[in-house]
């Protein structure tokens, strides 16, 4: 899951698409800086505590606070909600407020932000990847395979959708074997993922010893995948897949790569410390 998760958040949409948005700012290269952010936000303090019904104040300070990250993004919900109410229509307010429920765990309500956001913006791609990534991590798979297949549309050789979209329709209990042929015949980086796809697809099904034959292609290949290969994930994954496939040797050497470069894992340090003492016993399974 760690590395599903990284592979989305490596992956950047370049072209936002549809109406343009005059001032949205998204990354924090196109914020203001934070200690104009500060100044401005006392200005509108003091506008609404003389009117708390300032709906451009209330807006301004809510897009503010989320500029300033994770420790503001309560008081920037309740600002741009407060706005609403009062009538605010603005849809970048919903891309906001998408991600900073996201942000909290709220996940059915930035749910809706973000399908609001495409009502009226249907082609913003990252919009649509983001619900896309929160619709899987929230156990929507049906709602992630639709929003996937709608991007592939576009987009129909893209190894990070076609890895995704595979892994979603597995999860939903359909068929995906088509798709990982479509990304392994992209080679390179679209093989990779088809081969940590199926390595992780079969290791959480219990089948360790395809798991173990599938994620020892991948991590042959995890040098060409550059930031696409998350090689601590792949270590011990390969290394818990030996160890329960009884193959104490095959484990013993994941594991001792995998602390090569993540020396900080302890479970996994556990866990090679017992394949060692068991390798130690008898010789690895044909």
């Amino acid at each position: 899951m760690f590395l599903f998760v990284v592979l989305a958040a490596l992956y950047i949409f370049m072209g936002r698409g549809g109406r343009a948005l005059p001032e949205f700012p998204r990354t924090p290269e196109e914020f203001m800086q934070a200690s104009k952010a500060e100044r401005r936000l006392e200005e509108l303090g003091r506008r609404l505590a003389s009117d708390p019904d300032d709906i451009k104040a209330l807006a301004e300070s809510g897009r503010l606070k989320y500029q300033l990250g994770g420790s503001r993004y309560l008081e920037a919900i309740a600002d741009l909600e407060r706005a609403r109410s009062l009538g605010l229509a603005d849809p970048r307010t919903f891309y906001y407020l998408g991600s900073m429920y996201q942000s909290v765990g709220l996940y059915d309500f930035a749910a809706q932000e973000y399908r609001r956001f495409l009502n009226n913006f249907p082609d913003d791609a990252e919009a649509r990847m983001l619900l896309a990534k929160l619709c899987y991590a929230n156990g929507d798979f049906p709602g992630a395979i639709k929003e996937y297949e709608r991007l592939l549309a576009s987009r129909k050789d893209d190894p990070v959708l076609l890895e995704n979209l595979a892994l979603a329709r597995w999860k939903n209990g359909q068929d995906h074997s088509s798709v990982l042929s479509d990304l392994r015949a992209l080679g390179g980086t679209g093989a990779f993922l088809a081969d940590y796809a199926e390595g992780r697809i079969a290791y959480e099904s219990g089948n360790y010893p395809k798991a173990l034959d599938a994620l020892g292609r991948a991590i042959n290949a995890s040098d060409s995948a550059g930031a696409f290969a998350d090689k601590a994930e792949l270590y011990w994954m390969a290394g818990d897949a030996a160890w329960r496939g009884k193959d104490a040797a095959a484990a013993a050497l994941y594991l001792g790569e995998l602390l090569k470069v993540s020396p900080g894992h302890e479970e996994g340090r556990a866990l090679l410390a017992k394949a060692v003492k068991a390798s130690a016993r008898k010789p690895a399974r044909k």
